[in-house]
C-alpha cells in the first residue's frame, strides 16, 4: 500500500504543471518509418551470382554451338580435302619414286650393254676398216698382175685399161692408209709405169714387179 502511494506521489511530481496563461504544447510522439511499398529488397549475393550464370548460359551456349560449327565446317570443308590430297599426292610420289627406280636401274643395264656394244662395235669397225684395206690391196695387186701380163703379151690397150683401173683402186687405198708418205710413193710408182708403158715397156715391167713386191709387204705388214 505504501508502495502505491510512493509511485502515485512520484507521478504526480514528475507531471509537469501548466502554468496559468500558457498554452501547453504536447511533444509529437516519434513516428516509426516504415519502407517504401515500391523499393525492393536488397537481393543476396548469392541470388545475384546465380542470376548472372543464368543469363550467361545462353550466350555460353550459342558460343559453344559456333565453335563447333566452325571446327565441322573446316574439318569438313579444309581438312578432310586437304588430307585427300596429301594421300594422293603421297601415292604419286610413291609411284613416281618406283619409276625412277626402275628408270635408274634400266639405265644402268642399258649403259653397261652399250659399252659392251660400243666395244664390239669398235671392233667390228677395226675388223671392218681391215678388210677394206685388204680389199683394196688384193684389187689393186690384180690390177698390177693383169697389166703385167699384157703387156708380156704386147697387149698395150688391156695393159693400160688396167692400169687405169689401178689408180682408181690406188685412191681408195690411200682414203684407208694412214701413212701419207707410203700413199705418195704408191702413186708416183705407178705414175712412172703409166708413163714407161710405151716408151719403155721392160721399165715399165721392172716398176710392176717391184709395186707388186710393195702392195705385198703392205699386206702382211
Amino acid at each position: 500500500m505504501e508502495n502505491e502511494n510512493i509511485n502515485s506521489r512520484e507521478e504526480d511530481a514528475g507531471a509537469i504543471e501548466p502554468v496559468p496563461g500558457e498554452t501547453v504544447v504536447e511533444a509529437p510522439e516519434a513516428e516509426v518509418e516504415s519502407p517504401p511499398a515500391d523499393t525492393p529488397a536488397v537481393e543476396p549475393l548469392e541470388l545475384k551470382q546465380k542470376s548472372f550464370v543464368q543469363k550467361g548460359w545462353p550466350w555460353l551456349a550459342a558460343v559453344l554451338i559456333s565453335l563447333l560449327a566452325g571446327a565441322a565446317l573446316v574439318f569438313f570443308l579444309l581438312y578432310l580435302p586437304a588430307s585427300s590430297s596429301l594421300r594422293q599426292a603421297q601415292a604419286d610420289l610413291d609411284g613416281s619414286r618406283s619409276a625412277l627406280n626402275a628408270a635408274e636401274t634400266k639405265t644402268t643395264e642399258l649403259e653397261a650393254s652399250l659399252t659392251s656394244t660400243t666395244g664390239d662395235l669398235e671392233s667390228a669397225q677395226a675388223e671392218l676398216q681391215e678388210a677394206k684395206l685388204r680389199l683394196a690391196l688384193s684389187r689393186l695387186q690384180a690390177n698390177i698382175s693383169f697389166a703385167r701380163l699384157a703387156l708380156l703379151s704386147k697387149d698395150i690397150l688391156t695393159a693400160r685399161q688396167e692400169l687405169s683401173d689401178a689408180e682408181a683402186n690406188l685412191a681408195a687405198l690411200n682414203l684407208l692408209l694412214d701413212d701419207s708418205d707410203t700413199s705418195s710413193a704408191l702413186a708416183d710408182r705407178l705414175k712412172t709405169i703409166r708413163t714407161s708403158l710405151t716408151s719403155d715397156p721392160s721399165k715399165a715391167l721392172d716398176e710392176m714387179r717391184t709395186l707388186g713386191e710393195n702392195l705385198a709387204r703392205l699386206e702382211n705388214r
